[in-house]
């Protein structure tokens, strides 16, 4: 059997999952022995995942554990497949026993430190990072948990850090395309700009093609005022990824700022970058974070060349979504509101927003054409009926902070079709000068959506 399992990976490691998956049917038996149950029930799983069939992937991980609930691999096979299910907690658990049972396995400390970092608990997960990089000693060194740890301190702004550790795994292996970028990306950061394009040609030397490796070469070479190759460079990058909404969304913005610019070319990249970020963010293929880079890419870019109606509708798209960033309401602020020409307060707003009784949940007797509210809620989730949400408010006092709340909240969906309850939860008790506008400052956290038992959603009119 052990051939055959060797030739079950060799078909895994090369992409070949299909054909895995149907030699694992084909050889399993009910009285296999447990030495070859386990790998066969992890490969198993690994192969469903791979063919996208997660269902059964979860069914299958589910009766493994069952009958191995203390196998390591086997949980941490579950913890996987309970990830990609978006059952972070539960992923959580079964990482966490598997490294109960299994203190020196790397594997489970790297994933438990992804999942926990998801669920934010930062300093744990760094924690778990460095535990596997720690156990990893000797051998060839994890390069997910090395990326992973660098991006971590990355985003926490400990650009040393972070920098050391893509330093010293590339003294390991040099030719890692992958962490070449990242490295690059961190030098950048750091404003070490021509260490960084050496990094970037390193990664291009490897890789000509590399998206990443060409995206982030052009922001950097923008950044040193070498903009004709900067401009070059993004559309090789362009080219090499013709989908990626932050490169079309950057591509865009040069070239609607360029006087010799075609103007249609620009816009439908912007548009297209945005378009994106939507069915990409709406299906749960992207996370809110990158999906507001690119959207302030778009906003910024329309607002600086005078097309204020569209970058004000790209608000409202980002508004719904939770991605509006607090440069973009402070964009929006002083035009609206102007600047502070009293003293002021910072406020925290809660809203529970809800949809009123008449829209309800049950069809139409006579049809009609759909409230513009209801074509406004299609990317709710299903059969949600409201949220709750919160949000930073600068105000002279809380009156002011709930109408200005109320104001923003009409202006992403019509009055006419929710109800809402806006409380002031808190005040900062710092007053605010005139450098500041009265208005949203920022949100604080996603929106909540409540859905009832038994959820439907309204029942489309035509």
């Amino acid at each position: 059997m052990r051939p055959q399992l060797d030739a079950i990976a060799t078909l895994l490691d090369q992409g070949a999952a299909d054909s895995a998956v149907r030699l694992l049917r084909s050889s399993w038996e009910p009285e296999l022995p447990d030495n070859e149950r386990v790998p066969i029930y992890c490969m198993w799983i690994r192969g469903l995942c791979d063919i996208g069939d997660y269902g059964h992937a979860l069914t299958l991980a589910r009766r493994a554990a069952g009958e191995f609930p203390r196998k390591p691999d086997i949980l941490t096979a579950l913890g996987n497949v309970l990830d990609l299910h978006g059952k972070l907690d539960e992923a959580r658990q079964a990482f966490e026993v598997a490294v109960a049972l299994d203190p020196n396995g790397v594997l489970q400390h790297y994933n438990l430190g992804a999942v926990l970092e998801r669920l934010g608990d930062e300093q744990q997960a760094e924690t778990c990072y460095r535990r596997a990089l720690n156990l990893d000693e000797g051998a060839p060194s994890m390069v997910e948990a090395n990326a992973a740890l660098g991006a971590l301190l990355r985003r926490q702004g400990r650009l040393d850090e972070a920098e050391e550790i893509y330093d010293a795994y590339l003294q390991e292996d040099p030719l890692d395309v992958e962490m070449l970028v990242e490295h690059g990306i961190c030098l950048s950061d750091l404003d070490r700009l021509e260490e960084a394009i050496e990094r970037f040609e390193s990664a291009l030397s490897l890789e000509g093609l590399n998206s990443g490796a060409l995206y982030n070469q052009a922001i950097t070479l923008y950044r040193l005022g070498r903009y004709d190759g900067a401009r070059v460079t993004m559309e090789r990058a362009h080219q090499a990824d013709r989908s990626n909404p932050l490169t079309l969304a950057v591509l865009g913005s040069w070239v609607l700022g360029d006087p010799q610019g075609d103007l249609d070319e620009a816009l439908r990249m912007l548009y297209q970058a945005l378009d994106l970020v939507v069915t990409l963010h709406d299906r749960g293929e992207l996370g809110s974070g990158y999906a507001s880079l690119v959207a302030e890419e778009v906003f910024e870019a329309l607002w600086q060349h005078g097309r204020r109606a569209e970058a004000r509708e790209v608000a409202r798209v980002s508004g719904r979504r939770d991605w509006t960033t607090p440069h973009m309401f402070e964009t929006i602020n002083r035009v609206d509101h102007g600047l502070l020409a009293q003293p002021a307060e910072a406020f925290r707003v809660s809203v529970r927003a809800e949809v009123e009784a008449e829209l309800g949940i049950e069809p139409r007797p006579e049809p009609c054409e759909p409230p513009p509210a209801v074509s406004l809620m299609e990317s709710w989730p299903v059969g949600a009926q409201g949220y709750t949400a919160g949000f930073t408010v600068i105000a002279a006092d809380e009156d002011e902070a709930r109408e200005l709340v109320i104001r923003y909240l009409a202006d992403l969906e019509p009055a006419s079709a929710l109800s809402y309850d806006i409380r002031v939860v808190s005040r900062a008790g710092e007053s605010l000068d005139g450098r500041r506008a009265r208005g949203i400052a920022c949100v604080e956290g996603a929106r909540a959506y409540f859905v009832p038992d038994p959820a439907r959603k309204p029942a489309p009119t035509r």
